[in-house]
């Protein structure tokens, strides 16, 4: 007959926990002991307050505190000090836990592993005891990540002066010296990658540029905030051309999303003590993952007029007025909406009409669901296929909401929520269907609206622009840095790398080939971003 041999492993683990929880309990037991008398200390303190022993709290006869220490007594240190030493045994305890927890989740699958591209530096340990008469069999290995604050270093050019060792041979210029390096900002005093971080720093981590000036002085450089600002904005001049070709790329598209949001600017006519409410302008080719913003004073149709006037093919906005007043008079513009703006309305009407409000969102979630199966198909549908499932699927559901829509707005208040929803809806639902009619257009404006977050993000940081052209300058930065962004590539890398063949007299590419979603392209192995 076979007996069971016992799993000792298994055993000594659980009593290990078991001893661990005892310890816990126990810390946890002499905390609230010491707690607790502590408390009764306070209460003695406070109930023999009076008493003639305790000279820290004795007042005067007339009536004015008395000349004792106010700071913490050493009783009181010590106490404090027994406490913290409790704290941290139980914290040190938790964290060993925690570890064990970390070690069983890595047997069950990979861990992080960091990329090979970061140095590594070597720590070898030893045991602290005697090895003689020990030998190596092997080791254990495990990495950390470290963070080395960021440096600086200045780069010396020394530009060496040659001159002919016989004065008297012709034809040979007496003395040579090499040209100037180009760089952005002409006898400036930072490198490209000083910039590459300035506008990385602002535009995509947000940090205004008085920030990073505090940032620098902690490293000990004293940089005015002049030349901050005069360093970034060269940038910005030497990249308009990029700018321009992403704008001419994006606007070739034959399908665009367009978009508005608000950009303070302190230049205000004179005016003291306000701003000014400009706004940036969102253009949005979802076929070639491009966007382009473009500033403009007022909310008016004035800008999209001007951007648009020779566009031909499909704009998908939400129903601000603007477009529909622009769009209607360009007949090579097809027009349609945005269903995520209709389904908001209706969330929004929810706490007033319960029933009408979860419907028409219950309703619109089907045709999100077509969607949803468009995506997910592997392998991926074909446009005609796309099209036929659309056609098939959601065209039904339009005209079902739209034919529900009809059918209730007159029994409901216009003034209503669950009124101003259908109102809001109603006129968009015939352009709605134009989406089913093309595999590559969108049921919602929710990717341009995912490209303008940057802009509310960086406001809500730096608050305002100084000025109307410093705003241009910061729409063309989110422009680029959009569209690095939909091509995963690092704005960081990607505008060093731009700056320095900008002034580099011998670069014989295409400045085209600059744009991010061409330029990652041209890389070996770039580093992602997203």
């Amino acid at each position: 007959m076979n007996t069971a041999v016992p799993d000792y492993k298994a055993l000594y683990l659980e009593s290990q926990k078991q001893l661990a929880e005892s310890r816990r309990m126990l810390l946890e037991t002499e905390l609230k002991l010491k707690l607790a008398l502590l408390d009764a200390a306070e209460l003695r303190r406070r109930h023999f307050s009076s008493s003639k022993s305790d000279n820290r709290v004795s007042g005067s006869g007339n009536g004015q505190l008395g000349l004792f220490p106010l700071g913490a007594g050493e009783a009181d240190v010590q106490a404090s000090e027994e406490l913290t030493a409790a704290e941290v045994e139980k914290a040190n305890l938790e964290q060993d836990i925690q570890a064990r927890k970390r070690r069983k989740a890595a047997a069950r699958g990979p861990r992080m592993v960091f990329p090979e591209s970061l140095e590594r530096e070597i720590d070898i340990i030893d045991p602290n005891q005697n090895l003689e008469g020990y030998k190596i069999i092997g080791e254990e290995t495990s990495e950390v990540l470290v963070m080395v604050p960021a440096s600086f270093k200045v780069r010396r050019t020394v530009r060496r002066k040659w001159a002919l060792i016989d004065p008297s041979q012709t034809g040979k210029k007496g003395v040579l010296i090499a040209p100037i390096p180009s760089r952005t900002v002409n006898r400036g005093l930072f490198d490209e990658s000083v910039l590459a971080h300035l506008l990385t720093s602002k535009f995509v981590d947000h940090l205004p540029l008085y920030r990073q000036q505090q940032m620098f002085r902690r490293i000990g450089l004293e940089i005015p905030a002049s030349t901050l600002i005069d360093n970034t904005n060269a940038a910005c001049k030497a990249i308009t051309p990029i700018y321009n070709a992403l704008k001419r790329e994006t606007l070739a598209n034959l399908y665009l999303q367009a978009d508005e949001t608000r950009m303070q600017v302190l230049e205000n006519g004179g005016v003291k003590g306000s701003s000014h409410r400009g706004f940036v302008w969102a253009y949005h080719a979802p076929v070639d993952g491009l966007v382009f913003f473009d500033y403009r004073t007022a909310r008016n149709k004035s800008g999209p007029e001007e951007i648009l006037a020779n566009y031909k093919g499909v704009v998908q906005t939400d129903a601000y007025e603007v477009y529909h007043s622009l769009f209607a008079r360009n007949k090579g513009i097809k027009h349609y909406y945005c269903m995520a703006h209709i389904r908001r309305k209706f969330d929004e009407a929810a706490v007033y009409d319960r029933d009408r409000a979860s419907w028409a969102v219950g309703t619109i979630a089907k045709l999100y669901a077509v969607e949803k199966q468009i995506r997910e198909a592997e392998p991926p549908l074909p446009e005609n296929l796309i099209v036929k499932k659309r056609v098939e699927e959601s065209q039904p559901i339009l005209r079902e909401i739209h034919d529900w829509m009809l059918a209730e707005y007159p029994k409901v208040l216009p003034s209503s929520p669950i009124g101003r929803a259908i109102a809001y809806a109603l006129p968009l639902m015939d352009s709605m269907k134009l989406y089913t009619l093309h595999g590559q257009l969108q049921i919602d404006n929710n990717l341009i609206e995912n490209a303008i977050r940057p802009i509310a993000l960086g406001r809500k940081n730096y608050l305002f622009a100084g000025t109307h052209a410093t705003a241009q300058n910061a729409a063309m930065i989110y422009s680029l840095f959009a569209t690095c962004k939909k091509h995963e590539v690092n704005p960081h890398d990607w505008l060093l790398d731009v700056l320095r063949k900008l002034n580099n007299p011998t670069y014989d590419g295409k400045f085209s080939d600059l744009l991010p979603h061409r330029w990652k392209n041209h890389q070996g192995n770039p580093r992602k971003f997203k």
